[in-house]
């Protein structure tokens, strides 16, 4: 499906161009959004399933790493106000996350699907799963943030469109119901190259076992993640680096969901997010200095626990992913060498930028179209140990799960003598989790759903002590450049940022829609 965006693009303006695009609980005529005469062939029922995958998260979730204690969000997208504490029941990036859009859409295909003619049991199977796929991402994404949401299970007329809202549970297992579904409907693989990035039955168990995960469904988490590592479809790519490079954006194994982007200009924005000022990038979201420190020695060591740390060479022995998650002063870059002298000027705030998914580029903006991972194997295997271990504690099959992704990362098994109780298997599962999965915007989710965002958020941010750094540039004095600053100060309200504010303009535009208590 390498075109399929583009295409997406012209099926839009040109197959929608009559219909409306209105959110739920909007009180404009709901019911005007379905074409008498659009369902007329099974290619226009394709063309409306195709549009649906843009609901699907792409580059524009790298601004999650910047709501949690990985990033910070210099400027843009709430992300500052999302950090900080500082958002409130108006706040742009609140009222973008609570969004109908697709969920009307996905469910209008099912309200004219059987109008179809000449559509082939095993094509409206195929169609059905993947829509409501998409419609669970969607109402997945929507509890995740804001826990109790109005559930709409068909398109209303405007007499009905004014709804309270169901409990988290209720939506819940809705979008368990609809995942199962898919499961049952959709292929385990599509033969056909254009087919890439279309949902597939993988990716609908990826869905559900985090879902599990997410909702402290620990067993069934951990059941649903063995059913996918049972497929024996997917496995680890066998380099680390290579997962984040066009080269390999639908020739690995290890993904099994990605949002595709194709090979033009004006693709996607990834290198203005993560890429250095000094490489024509904006440095939007820089990676913390609590991040960087969560990367063991290559030993397998905390960098406090570790012979092999030294201060004045704080780059040297880390655990390979680091090199392929980070930028910092003197590396290397496509013949670039990355300068941070001056580092006020070149936004950069913590003496770190985001590697990943910019490795590849050179003096671009806005030219990057390496794919967004959504769903990939490692997450499965950290999916499996995690739930495995909250479930019954330690057992050969966590270790096992969890040494596959240390070996193919160049790293030492897990200790089991040191992680050998549920608690500090616990602890290294978290860790690992952070580190493999960095950049890659889960981290704020997962704060949330272990709650200890109060600890991780309630603090200042800090740039990377380096100081002592052999490498640090110099002043006229010799004196170090890059100095310990203060980034940013952060607050996390345990009363009520464990849950996101039901948007002002939703609740304005309802009689019946009440703000949750946290926010009253």
């Amino acid at each position: 499906m390498k075109k399929l965006p583009i295409y997406w693009i012209a099926v839009l303006m040109i197959a929608f161009s009559s219909l409306s695009c209105k959110k739920f609980l909007d009180k404009t005529p709901l019911d005007a959004a379905s074409s008498e005469t659009f369902w007329a062939t099974p290619d226009q029922a394709k063309m409306w399933v195709n549009n649906l995958y843009n609901a699907l998260g792409g580059v524009e979730e790298s601004i999650y790493e910047a709501f949690s204690d990985n990033a910070y969000g210099r400027a843009g997208n709430g992300a500052n106000n999302i950090a900080n504490g500082a958002y409130e029941t108006i706040d742009s990036r609140v009222a973008t996350e609570w969004n109908y859009r697709y969920i009307r859409l996905c469910l209008e295909f099912f309200q004219n699907i059987d109008r179809v003619p000449n559509l082939a049991q095993a094509d409206k199977d195929q169609l059905s799963g993947q829509v409501r796929f998409i419609l669970a991402y969607r109402y997945y994404k929507m509890m995740t943030f804001f826990r109790d949401i109005p559930l709409v299970t068909s398109p209303l007329p405007v007499e009905d469109a004014d709804m309270e809202k169901s409990s988290k549970a209720k939506v819940l297992a809705y979008v368990l119901d609809q995942l199962d579904q898919a499961i049952a409907e959709l292929p385990n693989t599509w033969a056909a190259a254009a087919d890439n990035g279309r949902a597939n039955k993988g990716a609908a168990l990826a869905l559900k076992a985090r879902v599990l995960l997410y909702n402290d469904k620990w067993a069934e988490a951990a059941t649903t993640a063995k059913q996918i590592m049972d497929m024996n479809i997917y496995q680890l790519h066998p380099k680390f680096n290579e997962l984040f490079i066009s080269s390999f954006n639908n020739k690995t194994k290890e993904v099994i969901l990605a949002k595709q982007y194709a090979d033009v200009a004006n693709t996607h924005d990834i290198y203005l997010r993560y890429g250095p000022v000094q490489m024509n990038g904006q440095s939007l979201i820089l990676p913390t200095a609590e991040l960087e420190a969560a990367f063991e020695q290559e030993d397998g060591l905390p960098k406090d626990e570790s012979p092999l740390y030294d201060p004045t060479h704080p780059y040297d022995h880390k655990d390979p992913r680091y090199y392929v998650t980070f930028l910092y002063h003197g590396q290397n870059l496509n013949g670039q060498v990355l300068d941070l002298a001056g580092a006020e000027n070149k936004f950069a705030f913590t003496y770190l930028y985001y590697r990943k998914y910019i490795a590849e580029f050179k003096d671009r903006i806005r030219t990057a179209f390496v794919n967004w991972i959504l769903f990939r194997y490692a997450e499965v295997l950290l999916t499996y140990a995690e739930a495995k271990n909250e479930a019954s504690g330690p057992d050969a099959s966590i270790y096992d799960a969890l040494d596959l992704i240390r070996i193919r990362a160049g790293m030492p098994v897990v200790d089991r003598v040191k992680y050998s109780s549920q608690e500090t298997l616990r602890e290294f599962i978290r860790n690992e989790r952070r580190v493999e999965l960095a950049g890659e915007g889960l981290r704020y989710f997962d704060i949330i759903r272990w709650r200890i965002a109060e600890d991780v958020l309630n603090k200042n941010i800090q740039s990377q002590d380096i100081e002592q750094w052999v490498g640090n540039p110099k002043d006229g004095n010799g004196q170090p450049i890059l100095k310990v600053r203060q980034v940013q100060v952060r607050v996390f309200n345990p009363a009520r940022n464990y849950v996101w504010p039901v948007p002002q303009t939703a609740i304005d535009r309802s009689r019946l829609l009440v703000q949750h208590d946290e926010w009253k």
